[in-house]
């Protein structure tokens, strides 16, 4: 692959005995990065913040502009202490944040959630994408039905001018996401978080399995779908090897590994390397 791009990584921490402080998760990052070949990581914050989630102001200042990175922030929407959305647009005008993470289920509201269309005129107004968690989560105190993938559906259809991204392929509900794909060209996914740490045998062939299936569905993958890992919940280094044995076709693993996220994340230098998306399919 000529460059790779990880398009859903964090800085939180997620285990009180091994809690560090923003920047050391950073230097800990470039360091994986560094390690596994990744050019250029999207860094998502959350939907709340704490000792353990920092707030999308510490994480800009703390990557102070390095051209490794993005950000894209998370929307606090049902928490005590909600985003101020005239802020974020105010961030996204001025080119530090490059798109906006929803976290249904979690901050429990569902996708379709009327309240959201202030958010998504917002993101059509910048032409930033809007990046939705989809499938299981990682709180059991979460509601997954409201993170289904087929309500994306739902908002492309009613916001045509908003680029979405089906975080975590909608697992586990990946042919209700390949049909989401396939109906609206204004979708797109990532193929993060399918495991916590690292692959084992058996459960990477049974993934590899179902989202061959769900690319055989949906066509060209190269069009709508992006590499990303869901670090530090994911090691680097299985994921690498897990998109390598997708065994697509050269043009496919390029745009999936780097050129889709380039153009949608709008990436300097990258962006312009990528050139034009691949047209349409027809159907």
């Amino acid at each position: 692959m000529k460059h790779l791009i990880d398009c859903h990584v964090h800085l939180n921490n997620y285990h009180e005995t091994s809690r560090r402080p923003t920047k050391e998760n950073v230097e800990d990052l470039f360091a994986k990065m560094e390690e596994r070949g990744v050019d250029h990581a999207v860094v998502l914050t959350s939907y709340k913040v704490d000792l353990d989630r920092p707030a999308v102001e510490e994480v800009i200042e703390t990557l102070a502009g390095d051209p490794r990175t993005s950000v894209v922030e998370g929307l606090r929407w049902r928490g005590d202490e909600r985003t101020d959305l005239f802020s974020m647009e105010e961030r996204i005008r001025d080119g530090l944040v490059k798109g906006i993470k929803l976290y249904p289920g979690y901050d429990r509201y569902a996708i379709n959630d009327p309240s959201l269309e202030t958010v998504f005129r917002i993101a059509a107004k910048h032409d930033v994408p809007v990046m939705i968690h989809t499938g299981d989560t990682y709180s059991r105190s979460a509601k997954v039905r409201q993170a289904h993938p087929l309500l994306v559906d739902d908002v492309a259809v009613d916001f045509p001018d908003v680029k979405f991204v089906i975080c975590h392929l909608g697992n586990p509900w990946f042919q209700d996401t390949a049909e989401v794909l396939y109906k609206n060209e204004n979708v797109f996914a990532d193929m993060s978080g399918l495991t916590l740490g690292e692959f084992d045998y058996e459960f990477e062939r049974y993934m590899l399995l179902r989202v061959k299936d769900m690319i055989q569905y949906m066509g060209d993958p190269g069009r709508q779908l992006m590499y990303g890992s869901d670090w530090p919940l994911v090691a680097m280094g299985p994921y690498v090897k897990f998109l390598e044995n997708l065994e697509l076709g050269d043009e496919q693993r390029e745009n999936v590994a780097w050129r889709t996220a380039a153009r949608l994340f709008k990436i300097p230098g990258l962006m312009q390397e990528a050139g034009p998306p691949p047209p349409p399919i027809d159907g």
